[in-house]
């Protein structure tokens, strides 16, 4: 009878029936570090109105972008890449939109500079004056993840992992920062923030999910091929195109590796924003 009410004391501990009256819970040990630190701190009520959606209709493709104290708009490159300036759209968190009179990009930074047609007023975040990072400093982003609709943009949070190397496709190799975070298709373009302090430290770029080289081939084969049947394809500005049975197969591995997760991510480090604007004769 002793060894069973053992055996009952201790599956009922277990399940969390029974907690003995000398197991006091101030004793008990934390399976887990609480998360004191504020993710939003003071960002939000400037992040929010600031962080704009950035809409190209014409091949139903979307990133985020963030308002400069200039009064133009900065994205990643790769977001407006191969688009005019009447393609873009820009869609702020009251849903009101704005046209696009010009478009300055550097494809090696995977950096871009929008200018509106009409002129943008609401508050800016700051781009930091710091020159020294630490690897496990927290960060954060708002942006518009692909398959979002909502207005406001979200907000994603992380730490700094480290920097890497990435070769570009002119072949220059660039800093990139690496992020512990959730980026997806569609963050590209939005700020990445220091929590501590609120200031800008870099621009997302991409996430991290890499394809082999021979896989990248055969995406790009498949895109090629134009024969077989047709698919009539509607993009978001209700336009039908025809696609081939090839190209509707690499458009649905692209879209389930657009779905591909790895939280871990790549930004554009705060000294080439710098660069890309004083190169634009853009004060930081």
């Amino acid at each position: 009878m002793k060894n069973r009410n053992i055996i009952y004391i201790t599956v009922a501990l277990v399940c969390g029936i029974v907690m003995p009256p000398s197991f006091r819970a101030e004793d008990r040990i934390p399976v887990a570090a609480p998360m004191t630190t504020d993710l939003v701190g003071d960002t939000a009520g400037m992040a929010v109105p600031s962080v704009f959606r950035v809409l190209i209709p014409s091949r139903n493709s979307s990133g985020t972008a963030f308002l400069h104290k200039s009064g133009n708009l900065i994205t990643a490159a790769h977001v407006v890449k191969d688009a005019t300036a009447k393609d873009i759209i820009l869609l702020d968190v009251k849903a009101q939109r704005y046209a696009v009179r010009n478009i300055v990009q550097d494809a090696d930074f995977d950096l871009a500079l929008l200018f509106p047609q009409d002129e943008i007023s609401g508050p800016s975040l700051s781009i930091t004056t710091e020159d020294r990072f630490t690897v496990g400093m927290q960060v954060s982003t708002w942006g518009y993840p692909g398959g979002y609709n909502g207005l406001p943009p979200l907000l994603m949070s992380g730490y700094l992992s480290g920097i890497d190397n990435v070769q570009t496709d002119s072949g220059k190799r660039v800093v990139r920062w690496v992020v512990n975070a959730a980026f997806n298709n569609g963050n590209s373009g939005g700020p990445l923030v220091d929590i501590a302090n609120g200031k800008i430290i870099g621009v997302v770029s991409s996430k991290l999910a890499p394809l082999p080289q021979d896989i990248e081939s055969a995406l790009t084969a498949l895109k090629s091929v134009d024969s077989g049947f047709r698919f009539a394809r509607k993009s978001a500005d209700g336009k039908t195109e025809k696609i081939s049975q090839s190209q509707l197969l690499e458009h649905v591995l692209q879209y389930l590796r657009s779905q591909t997760q790895l939280v871990v991510g790549y930004a554009v480090p705060v000294w080439d924003l710098k660069k890309f604007l004083k190169s634009n004769s853009i004060e930081p």
